[in-house]
């Protein structure tokens, strides 16, 4: 009897253990894997339903909620029966957050493109646009140095119209130095201007060159002063002032160019033509204009070669308004190139702001068209939930936060757009009014200076 009562004892534990193994009936679970698509990833909330619940969150950026891997079926890969199969899968008794990160890995657009653009858009507006050479104020990338060669030999002392060919010529290059950028590098040099015209000065007069006025274009009284002390004396050593010009230039310098006023050819043997010719071609290009003043057709054809070598131009003057006039043909030349560069400029900044403005709106209209897109279709995700699981999804809050991701992207987009935009705007006004202004002001300066 006690034997028989053991044995029942041991079978009835053997059971009981055997029913502690079984799975529990009631248990959370995703449909029966059998069922499902072998070829599709399984999703990462299938059977943790009740996991990290208690996790902290860590709070991310807007850039970095935007900037997260597309969904499966992002972009061309959309397909609705596809997304159908995948959306089978899911268990009817996930929280509203599982059910929308599902939807993210499912259907989430590629916004990384048009983030990227938005945070590495370059705003500034840039016009590379080089000033005159010869402006009113240089740039400081810009240092001009100008030569006048004055002919000091004993004919200029002939007289045109009652008037000498000297005073005349003083008289122009007074004029003409008015004109002078303000910080223009300026050297004044004589020749001829010693000894007299006669043989045995010769010598005397054909050594004789000098400068005799160093400085900048502000210093007009210093210069004219200078200037008064000229006579004209003896022989005409072109080649020799043309020479000296170079011990008269500024090793920086960056642009020069020389005016030599002449009533006449080399008459003490130099190679002139050779001297401007070495001038052109130096380090400091310079180029060389000759103003051959009441020259005759011979003197004038020896003084073209002069200017033709020394990369310049040759203009004949008859008398000292025609000379005034010639040397005012400068002026009017930096006026032009003032009017163009400015209107060159604005067109530039005009053109950038407009490329960059489009840029950015291009960049918004296309993101917020995706998120349209994005939006239609976690809507149609959620229609296809409740049609199949009915009210046991939490329908309203994932409605809520479908739709709150929506205006996160597209306001993402709108307000980014435009305040790159602004910058943009604010950016290339200001360049354009800065060239407009600065194109104006030295038009206006030089169009006073030739008028008075």
């Amino acid at each position: 009897m006690i034997k028989r009562s053991i044995l029942l004892f041991v079978t009835l534990i053997v059971f009981l253990a055997g029913c502690s193994n079984e799975p529990e009936k009631n248990s959370s679970k995703i449909q029966d894997t059998a069922d499902s698509d072998q070829s599709e990833p399984k999703s990462e909330i299938q059977g943790k339903v009740d996991s990290n619940q208690n996790e902290p969150q860590t709070s991310i950026s807007d850039e970095q909620i935007l900037t997260k891997p597309p969904g499966r079926f992002a972009g061309s890969k959309y397909n609705e029966e596809k997304v159908q199969e995948a959306l089978d899968r899911l268990s009817s008794n996930l929280t509203t957050d599982q059910y929308m990160e599902e939807l993210l890995l499912l259907l989430a657009e590629d916004y990384r493109s048009y983030v990227t653009t938005f945070n590495n858009f370059e705003t500034e507006v840039k016009v590379n646009n080089e000033r005159p050479n010869g402006n009113i104020t240089l740039p400081t990338s810009k240092k001009l140095h100008i030569s006048i060669l004055l002919d000091a030999s004993g004919s200029m002392k002939e007289q045109i119209n009652g008037k000498s060919k000297m005073d005349s010529a003083k008289e122009a290059i007074q004029i003409f130095v008015n004109k002078l950028p303000k910080n223009a590098e300026v050297s004044l040099r004589v020749y001829g201007h010693e000894g007299t015209g006669s043989q045995k000065d010769k010598q005397v007069s054909c050594n004789s060159t000098k400068e005799i006025f160093h400085g900048q274009g502000d210093q007009i009284n210093k210069m004219k002063t200078a200037l008064q002390e000229v006579k004209p004396a003896g022989w005409t050593p072109i080649a020799s002032a043309l020479k000296s010009v170079k011990q008269d230039i500024n090793p920086e310098t960056t642009d020069s160019i020389v005016y030599v006023v002449s009533d006449g050819i080399e008459t003490c043997g130099g190679n002139p033509v050779q001297i401007a010719k070495e001038l052109n071609q130096s380090k400091v290009k310079t180029v060389v204009n000759i103003i051959g003043f009441n020259v005759d057709n011979e003197g004038q054809k020896l003084l073209r070669q002069v200017a033709t070598s020394g990369g310049g131009e040759f203009s004949s003057v008859d008398n000292d308004e025609s000379l005034k006039k010639y040397l005012n043909k400068a002026y009017d030349k930096l006026q032009g190139e003032w009017t163009r560069w400015k209107e060159k400029g604005e067109g530039q900044a005009n053109t950038q702001t407009i490329q960059k403005q489009g840029t950015i709106n291009n960049t918004e209209i296309k993101m917020q068209i995706l998120v349209n897109k994005e939006y239609d279709n976690m809507l149609a995700a959620l229609k296809y939930l409740e049609s199949k699981y009915g009210n046991a999804i939490p329908h309203g809050e994932l409605w809520r936060q479908i739709t709150k991701r929506k205006n996160f992207a597209w306001d993402y987009a709108r307000d980014k757009g435009r305040r790159l935009y602004n910058e943009v705007t604010k950016s290339g006004n200001k360049v354009y009014n800065d060239i407009k202004e600065e194109g104006d002001k030295n038009v206006d300066d030089l169009t006073n200076k030739k008028n008075n």
